[in-house]
């Protein structure tokens, strides 16, 4: 027997300006997050080429990760500034953002409430990681923003049959971005929600997704000879072939799962069992006047989070905690809809729930614009650097290592490519970086070779060319699971 819940269905179709209102709101609020970063956005290392319009060094990502759509974007001729494309992806993130929150509260919700719930989404301890590869991800934002746009104007069942060609698309810029066109489907206030309804979306969906990954491993086929994905060497991964080695690997799933509660409350505990507090009060509280409208998004999840863990306990891989960013939209939409049924017992438990989910929006908006201030020190730093170089044809040298950089920790710099690239932004000019091609720095001064002895770099402009002296001494341990390409 299918069970529908009884309950007026809201359309998300009101006119045109309640949406707007609500993406103007939500991306204002990500600009505020982000004010340190505007004038001079951190790039990744490997979110350079993307800047750079440098498909070649991309290439091997279309192979050892399958982001066709990303290397097609590499392609193009038109390049822009850094913060231009900054603007860029916050304002098609605000997009997304804004339409989940006008579908799933309705557009006659209150703009406070959908402002807040869109913030609450688009500001957490995920999407701000995700967001330093900004330069990259512009396209598959742009197939979001794209289907969620769709999803405000069109049936749920038109938007349900676009996540045939969507999802293909969304996988081939991000793995997890097909996650978020599921939570877009997931959270619409005009879904009939039954199991029968349920089973269906998320058979689909699951069905697009082995779509997305056969039209990938063609394409790798196709192009190099290979039919898959394989993994990087520097993913150090340990493919699971024996029981002792899914064992070993079921572990890397706790570990993904303590990193991930001290992330997404900015490696604050107190905030860590507030907001799992605040998260078990909205699945009780909604769900005790809908229960299907609570069944739906943790469905969402745990599909999500389990094809996540599928591939951890596949591959071996250690993944990163940022890519369980779509949980985020599942939950900001969930504490929505706790006030508004918060709003429906009176005013006190009114000014309860507007209360809280403005604490939250507010609180996630404060931590924004402090790790956003904290990791501009490596711009600073390399733009005073520069502002020392005399300005000549020729390559800059780069001794020492950028692992003795303070800013480059409080950046969390990942490579000795952040510096040669990011000099390379900002000067036009060829970057030498000593430690890894030692050969072509045999010309220098022995003492300029080795890098500054003290615990300060230094800038010497030599007949030979501009050097930049880092310390040799690092007060930091390298990461061991970064790339040696861009």
């Amino acid at each position: 027997m299918t069970l529908v819940m009884d309950g007026p269905v809201v359309a998300p179709r009101q006119g045109v300006w309640p949406l707007v209102a609500t993406i103007a709101v939500a991306f204002v609020g990500l600009l505020i997050a982000a004010v340190f970063q505007l004038p001079d956005p951190l790039i990744r290392h490997d979110d350079y080429p993307a800047l750079f319009g440098d498909a070649e060094t991309y290439y091997v990502k279309t192979l050892m990760e399958g982001r066709w759509v990303n290397y097609l974007w590499h392609l193009r001729e038109t390049l822009l500034p850094s913060w231009v494309n900054y603007l860029i992806y916050n304002a098609l993130w605000a997009v997304v953002l804004g339409c989940l929150a006008h579908n799933a509260l309705g557009a006659g919700a209150p703009l406070w409430r959908k402002g807040a719930v869109a913030l609450i989404a688009g500001l957490s301890a995920p999407a701000l990681l995700i967001s330093l590869w900004f330069n990259t991800l512009i396209p598959g934002m742009a197939i979001l923003a794209i289907y969620a746009l769709a999803t405000t104007q069109l049936s749920d069942r038109t938007c349900r049959w676009l996540l045939v060609p969507f999802v293909p698309l969304a996988l081939t810029a991000y793995t997890t971005y097909p996650f978020f066109l599921l939570a877009l489907c997931l959270t619409r206030a005009d879904t009939q929600r039954s199991a029968k309804d349920l089973a269906a979306l998320l058979g689909l969906f699951i069905l697009c997704f082995a779509l997305g990954m056969a039209s990938i491993y063609t394409l790798n086929y196709l192009f190099h000879g290979i039919f898959g994905i394989p993994m990087a060497e520097w993913r150090m991964p340990n493919p699971a072939h024996d029981l002792a080695s899914v064992v070993e690997n079921i572990g890397l799933i706790g570990s993904f799962l303590t990193s991930s509660a001290s992330l997404m409350s900015f490696h604050f505990l107190p905030l860590t069992v507030f907001q799992l507090a605040l998260f078990g009060w909205a699945i009780w509280a909604v769900g005790h006047s809908d229960p299907w409208r609570v069944i739906y998004p943790l469905a969402g999840i745990c599909l999500g989070m389990g094809l996540i863990f599928v591939q951890t306990v596949k591959t071996g891989i250690t993944l990163p905690p940022r890519v369980s960013g779509f949980v985020w939209l599942y939950y900001a939409v969930l504490l929505g809809l706790l006030s508004q049924e918060l709003a429906a017992r009176g005013a006190g438990w009114d000014r309860i729930g507007r209360n809280l989910l403005a604490f939250v929006a507010l609180i996630y908006l404060a931590f924004n614009m402090l790790q956003h201030r904290d990791i501009t020190a490596w711009q600073a730093d390399s733009r005073e650097m520069v502002a020392q170089i005399t300005p000549v044809d020729g390559p800059i040298y780069v001794s020492g290592t950028y692992l003795s950089l303070p800013s480059g920790e409080k950046s969390g710099l990942q490579h000795d490519l952040s510096v040669a690239f990011r000099l390379t932004q900002l000067t036009g000019r060829d970057v030498v970086i000593c430690e890894m091609t030692p050969d072509v720095c045999a010309h220098l001064p022995e003492d300029v070779q080795v890098g500054a002895s003290g615990a300060q770099y230094e800038v010497r402009n030599l007949d030979a060319g501009s050097v930049i002296m880092l310390s040799s001494t690092p007060i930091r341990e390298a990461a061991h699971n970064i790339p040696d390409g861009g």
